[in-house]
């Protein structure tokens, strides 16, 4: 039987607010790299710069656990990982890390689980051969508290904007829509996210559009360059303001494909039923000959796959 561990979610995808520079997987110098640390309070993710001495990436898989083990000198922050806690034995399969850890893992429960799987899987992602990570226990997968896999986890799986977050950690299943390859239909993508609940539902959505979808099928239709200026929910009306970069989608991609992946996306979300978007706050700026005027509302028929 899998074991049922529950778990609060926090944190993650990229800290905007940092730079985390790869490491080299074999040969020249391994370079600085960031550890992840939990506060004194248990509450948040703090970093401390590390010089990773081993130059092939097992050497450095076991390097950078070590570190995470150890406390920090700052004294401002402590291990993430419990003294009795410990990894039995890692596996890489093309890209993909495994670390099954000793039963020590099932007595960490909470916002301090979540805190501390954010911070192995943050740390160990800098490795260049590593892009997913999966904790399993004793060999048995690592499980949500509605039993469901929590499987892989990489650079999207946590959400983190800072803030402290023990009383509030959310996983929750996001619907999202990009566009096709080819621009002219929506691909539907479920995405499974942890975040700390201070972060809006609506600005996560738009955060994610602005990324690579998971699926090969599909592609962001928001340009990378575009800034999210502002958004906010009132009486079921969501409205969106984006910087003039928006205006630049490439025209491979369709007008209401741009548009509609954002409405649907945001539509998703029950206190959504409608979406305005304004460019720098105006609500009348022209995009391929149309201004963004209305208000939308979804258009689900110009979906036509689905990516699980």
């Amino acid at each position: 039987m899998r074991r049922s561990i529950r778990k609060k979610c926090v944190s993650l995808a990229l800290m905007m607010s940092m730079v985390i520079t790869l490491l080299t997987a074999c040969g020249g110098d391994a370079g600085t790299q960031q550890i992840y640390y939990m506060d004194v309070a248990g509450n948040s993710l703090k970093i401390s710069a590390y010089k990773l001495k081993a130059k092939d990436t097992e050497g450095q898989i076991s390097e950078l656990l070590t570190a995470l083990k150890q406390a920090p000198d700052t004294g401002s922050a402590v291990s993430v990982m419990p003294r009795d806690l410990e990894v039995i034995s890692h596996r890489l399969d093309g890209g993909h890390l495994v670390l099954d850890f000793n039963t020590a893992y099932e007595r960490i429960t909470g916002p301090n689980e979540v805190l501390m799987r954010s911070a192995i899987v943050k740390t160990l992602l800098q490795i260049s051969n590593i892009s997913s990570v999966t904790f399993t226990v004793q060999g048995k997968a690592l499980t949500n508290a509605d039993g469901s896999e929590i499987g892989a986890m990489n650079a999207d799986t946590f959400m983190d904007f800072g803030g402290d977050a023990e009383d509030a950690m959310v996983r929750r299943t996001f619907t999202l829509y990009y566009a096709s390859k080819d621009g002219q239909s929506l691909v539907r993508e479920k995405r499974e996210i942890y975040y700390n609940s201070n972060i809006s539902p609506e600005k996560l959505v738009m955060e994610y559009l602005m990324t690579s979808p998971h699926t090969d099928d599909a592609i962001s239709p928001i340009p990378d360059s575009t800034k999210l200026l502002n958004i906010n929910v009132n009486r079921g009306v969501c409205y969106l303001n984006l910087d003039e970069n928006f205006l630049n989608a490439t025209d491979k991609i369709s007008q209401q494909v741009v548009i509609y992946s954002i409405v649907n996306s945001l539509c998703e979300l029950n206190e959504i039923s409608s979406v305005q978007i304004a460019i720098n706050g105006e609500m009348n700026s022209i995009f391929r000959g149309d201004k963004l005027s209305n208000s939308y509302t979804p258009n689900f028929n110009m979906v036509t796959s689905n990516a699980e």
